[in-house]
């Protein structure tokens, strides 16, 4: 057999709970038709929920904490390891990454994502990659009607279709919702696709087998969306978004930094006492009534049903290709959002599954089983580790996932008990760890002495915080013991540069 090809397809800022088979609210006919043909996985988690780190991650098939890229001002740097992508193309695949990149800061005006050189159009247009491991780049970062977002390769991409970037994009402020007046046919979406539908074509010329990674931009806030997507939704449709029945109220019992948050709103807006994050979380409670949460979360599904629409389009290119009976399709997020719950925007930092929970679907048509969703412990950075497992191809040892391959198969029901999602907010020493098992929920910090142990079964939306309750004291005991040995595990030094019998060294980035 040759080897399969793989498409992931990442969104960013998407709730696991918006694909349409799950929520009957949203409308997602595609994702559906892409679970028809595989799993859908209800528990899957990033390694943090956070932009630039979760992306690091995927890029080197190690956590933040490996690569020392632990938050968005910290940039993967591409010498610390052998890079996923570079893996496969040095199998003979046509690699490709499309779409958001954020893998260096876009804060920082030395970095390639930020401004003023993300805007240098005649840069974009002559170079193409490499690019962490991929041979090919088509690359942007930021979020709809962000000045940010019209750089790198869309902004060239719009410059060819005479799209006026001044008059579209930079007006907007980063907790703004409604409709956007830029056409939906140069929608970031709209170039996402086109893009990844000619890689495919290009891969197929080449006669080689492709990985092609898609990075749409969407949902992220700001929550801007062309018609008819902006007014697709009636919010008062929509699941209830704001507080849960006992908070704020509940929020005595647990970190200070829960109530800090509600005193002052606004984005990044929040105070810390001392014993919390001492940098800025992207975490932020906005001065939201009701009705106003409502039409955020409407835009929000308005987002997803349009890149929705887009992903149907590659898929069915895929498909005309005939190509997609040897092709993984792998469909997920780096992060959710909190839309609102529990008073809250955005993500990082509180541990609820609305940020930490993500969409994950995979097919292969013929060979995993299809039409099946599954509770298994899954985790984004296991996904290097299981394609190449399938593709039969040796796995670097720094890669700290785990073969999910045998649950994929459907030959068993999990291989993880637990999983960790790490988190560490800019500029401070505070840490947390994230340690979720099939029924539970523990919350460690670095320094603090309090902590968060919840009963996901009995509790789903965490208001009862067990940690100081001593009928869970041996439970709380025994899951830091736990994490203590899955962090052991997992922290393995490194081998250093790329191993030579894996191929050429990493590009200069």
């Amino acid at each position: 057999m040759s080897h399969p090809n793989i498409l992931f397809l990442l969104t960013d800022q998407q709730r696991a709970d918006t694909l349409g088979l799950l929520n009957s609210a949203i409308r997602t006919p595609n994702l559906d038709r892409l679970a028809e043909r595989g799993t859908v996985f209800t528990r899957c988690y990033p390694p943090t929920p956070v932009c630039l780190p979760c992306r690091g991650a995927l890029m080197s098939g190690r956590y933040p904490s490996a690569t020392g890229a632990m938050h968005n001002h910290s940039p993967l740097k591409p010498s610390n390891g052998p890079m996923v992508a570079e893996v496969f193309q040095n199998q003979g695949y046509y690699t490709h990454m499309i779409g958001k990149s954020h893998l260096q800061s876009c804060h920082d005006v030395e970095s390639p994502e930020s401004a003023p050189h993300i805007h240098d159009r005649a840069y974009f247009r002559s170079w193409k990659g490499p690019w962490y491991g991929f041979e090919h780049a088509d690359l942007n970062i930021g979020h709809s009607t962000e000045l940010h977002a019209c750089g790198m390769h869309y902004g060239v991409w719009l410059e060819d279709r005479g799209v006026d970037t001044d008059r579209y994009f930079g007006h907007t402020a980063y907790e703004q919702y409604g409709a956007w007046d830029l056409p939906e046919e140069y929608h970031n979406s709209a170039w996402v696709a086109e893009t990844t539908i000619q890689a495919i074509h290009k891969a197929k010329a080449e006669d080689k087998p492709f990985y092609i990674s898609a990075n749409f931009q969407d949902p992220h806030n700001p929550c801007m969306v062309p018609e008819p997507w902006a007014s697709m939704y009636d919010p008062d449709d929509l699941p209830t978004f704001g507080f849960k029945p006992g908070e704020p109220e509940c929020f005595q019992d647990k970190p200070p930094f829960y109530q800090e948050i509600l005193t002052t709103p606004g984005q990044y807006a929040a105070q810390y006492s001392e014993g919390g994050p001492s940098g800025a979380t992207n975490a932020s409670h906005l001065p939201f009534d009701p009705q106003q949460t409502q039409e955020n979360a409407a835009c929000y599904y308005g987002m997803v049903s349009l890149l929705d629409h887009h992903v149907g389009r590659i898929l069915d290119a895929l498909e005309a290709s005939g190509e997609l009976g040897n092709t993984i399709v792998v469909f997920a997020s780096d992060h959710g959002d909190f839309l609102g719950d529990h008073g809250l925007w955005w993500k990082e930092l509180y541990p609820y599954e609305e940020a930490i929970n993500v969409p994950l679907i995979v097919s292969w048509p013929g060979q995993l089983p299809e039409n099946r969703q599954s509770a298994s412990l899954q985790g984004l950075i296991d996904l290097a580790p299981t394609w190449l497992s399938l593709a039969e191809l040796r796995c670097p040892p720094e890669f700290q996932g785990v073969d999910q391959s045998s649950v994929w198969k459907g030959d068993q029901v999990q291989v993880r008990d637990s999983i960790v999602v790490e988190d560490r907010p800019h500029d401070g020493p505070f840490n947390q760890r994230i340690f979720i098992t099939d029924r539970f929920k523990l919350v460690a910090y670095s320094n603090p002495e309090y902590g968060e142990l919840y009963d996901m079964e009995t509790d789903p939306h965490q208001v009862h915080n067990l940690w100081s309750n001593p009928e869970f004291a041996d439970l709380r005991f025994h899951m830091l013991q736990g994490l203590l040995i899955e962090e052991m595990n997992r922290n393995r030094p490194a081998t250093g540069d790329y191993p030579n019998d894996f191929g050429k060294p990493l590009p200069t980035v």
